[in-house]
């Protein structure tokens, strides 16, 4: 059974959320090690604001519009950079919209593609895999969240195969998690026993990215994580702990993954709390 979780778990840029509009919820154990959370958005008529920010999942997002009787499906890749979404809707439509979100080492494991396709791409899920809208379709109907989740995790765990675990590549993940991203690409490559060649291969087929860009995202994530967790952010501790050149250099890494200072972020995040 993998174990990353108990390691890592990504934030957005609101981990506080949970409203009326907005709710995460755990996924059921067995599938735990693959999946980060369901979250579930009742919209209300006119879409708001909100900062998205590298967070190295991939979300599986289905829409319901209960006007038009319509449903869709969006698999969002692994972003490499923040974006304010604003949405805007007719007046009157009822929607939801109901979505997993994957863990970057585990979604190879439910859908087979070339995950180069989904870097910093946002694909209707008809394209990817047509019959996936039909095994959806009951959400037209059911409104309990509890069995949404049933369906979806039925539907997970007949997707899941385990047997396309790579050992080497998911020794370079435990490197990656295990040093907080801060490993280099050689060390990761020596404690694989494979060739950096191969293992950016693996790396842009089933996560998206490169091995150096992946890291550089988990090592991100760990400082938003601190920087969202302590009550005074330590800049000097994170740039040792994290293995930063400077100041400048985490501070400019930073904004460029969130694109907003740690202060700013912060500020962000308690808003919604």
């Amino acid at each position: 059974m993998l174990s990353f979780h108990t390691q890592y778990r990504p934030l957005t840029s609101r981990p506080y959320l949970s409203n009326q509009t907005y709710t995460e919820y755990p996924p059921g154990q067995a599938l735990k090690p693959y999946i980060v959370c369901y979250w579930e958005v009742a919209e209300p008529e006119n879409g708001g604001n909100v900062l998205v920010i590298p967070d190295t999942c991939v979300d599986l997002i289905i829409t319901v519009n209960h006007t038009r009787q319509k449903i869709t499906g969006r698999l969002c890749g692994i972003q490499d950079f923040s974006y304010v979404t604003e949405e805007i809707r007719e007046r009157g439509e009822r929607i939801s919209s109901f979505a997993v979100r994957f863990h970057f080492w585990a979604v190879h494991l439910f859908l087979n593609l070339d995950f180069r396709e989904l870097y910093n791409q946002v694909l209707d899920v008809e394209l990817v895999r047509k019959e996936w809208l039909d095994v959806f379709e009951p959400f037209f109907y059911v409104h309990g969240t509890e069995e949404r989740i049933r369906i979806i995790e039925n539907f997970l765990m007949s997707r899941l195969d385990s047997g396309r675990i790579d050992p080497n590549l998911f020794n370079s993940f435990q490197q990656i998690l295990g040093s907080c991203g801060t490993q280099s690409v050689k060390e990761i490559c020596r404690y694989s026993c494979v060739s950096q060649r191969q293992l950016e291969r693996l790396f842009l087929q089933q996560v998206g990215i490169s091995i150096k860009r992946t890291s550089s995202l988990v090592r991100y994530q760990n400082v938003w994580r601190d920087v969202i967790r302590s009550e005074q952010f330590g800049i000097q501790d994170a740039v040792y702990r994290y293995g930063y050149a400077d100041q400048a250099h985490l501070l400019k890494e930073f904004k460029r993954f969130h694109g907003v200072t740690p202060e700013q972020a912060k500020k962000i995040a308690l808003s919604s709390r």
